[in-house]
């Protein structure tokens, strides 16, 4: 059954989407892997929990129920991952250590909550999983966002055209790519089109707006994937892990962003819509 009063935070972190999503006048059902994340959530959000506006679910997202390991990079928390390609990439930079965590599927969660209105999927290379268990359910999000391999080192040409059209077959019709990295550009719409007006700032490491308030235009599937090329292309050439960063053209890009245009490199996530 379609909760449309419910927003499903896949891969919680430290809590900001929740608490943004909260503060709209949704109730949320966050589900995060990593103990010490959850822990500190519990405490944050004590009166949501208590008022039944809040449920963490502290497992990993997996194939089927039962125990896995966690890779928990304590130095960028945001990278703990069950996916070893996100192990290998950041292993250059960061230690991980292992944990045995609870682990479920996603067709449990929407059994026992219903389907959200909006689900947001961000647990570092896992994203697809949650969206293919959409399969099992007849209705579906009205809204969805993953983090897209258009900015993962590891994904090929034939992963990002597999995004497109596992959500194509669940009946997403038109999408928007955002760039994580001007978040704190993105202004929430006054009167608000999703919920309550909040207000303040967005940071890189949150998911920002959602639904009608992404200020962006949706696009077709063919202009989409078309855009989905250039960001594949701009990432392998300077992005984190690129497979071209290392060339001398890829080296005179990284320096022309970091000291003429003063430009990170960026990530970014997609949103779909349901039909037309």
């Amino acid at each position: 059954m379609l909760r449309r009063d419910l927003i499903m935070d896949v891969g919680m972190h430290d809590g900001t989407d929740t608490a943004y999503y909260l503060a709209k006048g949704f109730n949320v059902v966050a589900v995060e892997a990593n103990p010490a994340l959850v822990t500190a959530a519990r405490r944050r959000f004590a009166s949501e929990i208590e008022q039944g506006r809040l449920t963490i679910v502290d497992a990993a997202i997996a194939e089927e129920k039962g125990l896995v390991r966690l890779a928990v990079c304590d130095g960028q928390t945001i990278w703990s991952t069950l996916d070893p390609d996100y192990v290998k990439r950041n292993s250059r930079k960061f230690r991980y250590r292992y944990l045995e965590v609870p682990a479920l599927s996603f067709e449990e969660l929407l059994l026992e909550h219903g389907v959200p209105y909006y689900l947001k999927v961000d647990i570092e290379g896992m994203d697809m999983l949650p969206v293919r268990a959409l399969r099992t359910v007849r209705e579906r999000p009205q809204y969805l966002s993953i983090e897209s391999e258009v900015s993962s080192s590891h994904a090929t040409r034939d992963r990002v055209d597999a995004e497109f059209a596992e959500l194509w077959s669940l009946g997403y019709r038109r999408f928007q790519f955002v760039n994580q990295r001007k978040l704190s550009r993105a202004v929430e719409p006054k009167p608000p089109l999703e919920g309550n007006y909040v207000g303040g700032r967005f940071s890189a490491e949150s998911s920002g707006p959602f639904g009608r308030e992404l200020g962006g235009r949706w696009l077709t599937i063919r202009q989409a994937r078309a855009q989905a090329v250039l960001l594949r292309f701009k990432h392998n050439i300077g992005g984190y892990g690129g497979r071209w960063r290392g060339t001398p053209v890829g080296f005179a890009y990284a320096v022309t962003r970091r000291l003429v245009l003063r430009r990170a490199p960026s990530w970014y996530d997609l949103h779909a819509r349901l039909g037309n």
